[in-house]
């Protein structure tokens, strides 16, 4: 009989569908080092979407017939982080009854996500290590090894140099890990990514949650945009499927939005549209201004720009602290 043919590589899915330049570069990074076996170690900050671009490496490999196995370090304690990884033979430690294989032996010829790797306690980093030098293994227990064909994708919101340098992190295994490093940008780096997520975030909500759909506001739009968003794609995700709950079908205005996000909020003036450049220039520092209390120091550093031009542009567009 013929070979079967393997899976066919799956599309993009929808929630990685970039309009920024940041994120364009993040999928080129994941297309061209899915084929191979190289590890590979995202970065970014939490909510970001870093499993994501770990799924998409995956289903774009050679090794997508098999389903990817994950290790959430986080979630895992100390204690059973090791035989999570790497299983464990009967009676290696109280309680272990009955032989059981770890996540290295499941995820053969497959891919192996270790989320949050930087929790990682030390004891295990040198196993770890091993696998990718010697690409073998030991269950906990075992006096024998076993072969490791299996492709790692790490992911991490940490500083893993700096961890390194303080002493808190194998630096040996860092470098090991960073093979392929790709940085995911934080949503705020990436506004122009804000709209098209936002329109996906709303269609998928109203799916599952089997409810009508509804629009969003140029002016509840432009305040999405305006936001820091320091949870990240997921904390976008969560505000709008409370507000499509809000709205009863009705368009989403920026009333329906949390107060931590809707704070600040300015209407378009007279004859200005409110998808227009300058209004979400002046929404943006308006947001600053409010969330710093007025301190022109802290919002020029909250902007990136220097307390002379902020003071520059609250001038040019009139903006006044409210009594």
């Amino acid at each position: 009989m013929p070979p079967t043919p393997p899976t066919p590589m799956q599309p993009v899915p929808a929630t990685l569908f970039c309009a920024s330049r940041g994120m364009q570069r993040v999928l080129e990074l994941a297309a061209r080092v899915a084929p191979t076996r190289a590890t590979v170690l995202i970065s970014g900050e939490t909510g970001t979407g870093k499993e994501l671009i770990a799924k998409l490496i995956h289903r774009q490999s050679p090794r997508r017939d098999h389903p990817m196995v994950a290790c959430h370090c986080g979630a895992c304690p100390d204690t059973l982080l090791e035989s999570e990884l790497f299983g464990h033979e009967r009676g290696a430690f109280t309680g272990a009854t009955q032989p059981r294989a770890g996540l290295f032996e499941r995820a053969d010829a497959s891919t192996l996500l270790i989320d949050e790797v930087g929790d990682i306690p030390k004891p295990a980093q040198a196993k770890l290590l091993r696998v990718i030098q010697e690409r073998r293994f030991s269950r906990l227990g075992a006096t024998y090894s076993q072969e490791a064909d299996v492709r790692i994708v790490a992911t991490t919101h940490r500083d893993l140099l700096k961890m390194a340098l303080k002493g808190n992190f194998r630096e040996d295994l860092f470098y090991r890990l960073n093979v392929f490093p790709i940085h995911v940008p934080p949503l705020r780096e990436r506004r122009e990514d804000i709209a098209p997520l936002a329109q996906h975030f709303v269609e998928a909500a109203a799916r599952h949650n089997r409810c009508r759909q509804s629009g969003v506001s140029d002016e509840a739009m432009a305040v999405l945009i305006s936001y820091h968003w320091p949870g990240n794609v997921r904390q976008l995700q969560s505000v709008l499927e409370r507000a499509l709950l809000l709205s009863g079908g009705e368009t989403i205005t920026e009333r329906l939005l949390p107060d931590e996000i809707a704070s600040g909020f300015v209407p378009p003036q007279k004859g200005e549209s409110a998808t227009s450049l300058s209004y979400a220039q002046r929404l943006m520092v308006a947001r600053a201004l409010h969330e710093q209390h007025w301190n022109f120091s802290k919002a020029a550093t909250q902007l990136g720009i220097s307390v002379h031009m902020l003071r520059q542009i609250t001038q040019r567009l009139q903006l006044r602290r409210a009594d």
